[in-house]
């Protein structure tokens, strides 16, 4: 192949299209990486611009949650950790503990915060986006169907 010059925008756009058809191909554990290290980079970049990217939006939103059903502010840190904590599990040894998790909904929330943060910085209609929602429409189906 050779020497390449990518950005760290190509990177994450070539890791993400990765991680969704790995996600699609049900293989959901690498999938979950790869997702996650494309939501960093992307996240990153939505900072340098400015912006909040998808994991602030959410810890801000489950702060408000928090303060509405508990009366006093969730920590936006123990929050981000604990919803970064699968992802950084299977990428570095941090308890060093067997893990349980569902890797679909892992995978499935890592997209989804890799593709907000894509959108923030390139809007617009994307097919490998829609691909990714068809089949995570079709895995909440079924995960309700089991737990119903």
């Amino acid at each position: 192949m050779g020497l390449v010059r990518l950005t760290k925008f190509e990177v994450a756009e070539k890791q993400l299209a990765k991680a969704i058809e790995l996600f699609c191909a049900q293989e959901p554990l690498p999938a979950i990486t790869l997702a996650g290290a494309v939501e960093e980079i992307l996240g990153k970049l939505v900072k340098d611009g400015g912006g909040d990217n998808a994991l602030e939006e959410e810890v801000k939103d489950l702060c408000d949650l928090y303060q509405t059903v508990f009366g006093h502010s969730g920590d936006p840190k123990a929050l981000a950790d604990l919803m970064n904590n699968p992802r950084n599990e299977l990428k570095h040894r941090m308890s060093g503990n067997p893990l349980e998790l569902n890797l679909e909904e892992e995978a499935v929330n890592l997209i989804q915060r890799a593709i907000d943060n894509f959108q923030r910085l390139r809007p617009g209609p994307n097919a490998m986006f829609q691909r990714f929602e068809d089949e995570a429409a079709a895995w909440y189906r079924r995960f309700s169907e089991q737990i119903a």
